[in-house]
């Protein structure tokens, strides 16, 4: 099993990745500016900035509640900060990889993992697949 999580905030030309920075006083894992390339190989403009913080726990093997729970642990603190960002424009999301290299492997989240997303802003989209080997 794979998996990994991170938590976006996406906001139009008006709304900055550096902006985001600089209001939660934490730096991205991953951040872009609307306007600039998607990629260096890459044509595509990005349409909206957006800001990265992803998780890292100690191999992506990891259980995907041990990725959201190291994440809330970052962000729980700056609560009120990124409330005001999604109620000045931004978009926000919790966006999960699960990969499953197992016949049947079910992911859990608690209630009380569930509770504590709930008090921040972003919808919880989930990616899930097999291998394909």
């Amino acid at each position: 099993m794979s998996t990994t999580a991170t938590f976006r905030l996406l906001g139009d030309r008006a709304r900055t990745a550096a902006d985001v920075t600089r209001r939660l006083g934490i730096g991205p894992t991953a951040a872009g500016e609307a306007g600039e390339p998607v990629s260096p190989r890459s044509r595509a403009v990005r349409t909206d900035s957006l800001w990265c913080s992803s998780s890292s726990p100690a191999g992506t093997d990891a259980e995907l509640a041990t990725h959201l729970r190291q994440l809330l642990d970052v962000l729980e603190p700056r609560r009120a900060e990124l409330s005001s960002l999604a109620r000045d424009g931004y978009r926000a999301d919790w966006f999960c990889m699960v990969v499953s290299h197992a016949t049947e492997h079910a992911v859990e989240l608690d209630r009380d993992l569930l509770s504590r997303l709930l008090t921040l802003p972003g919808e919880l989209l989930l990616d899930v697949s097999g291998d394909d080997r």
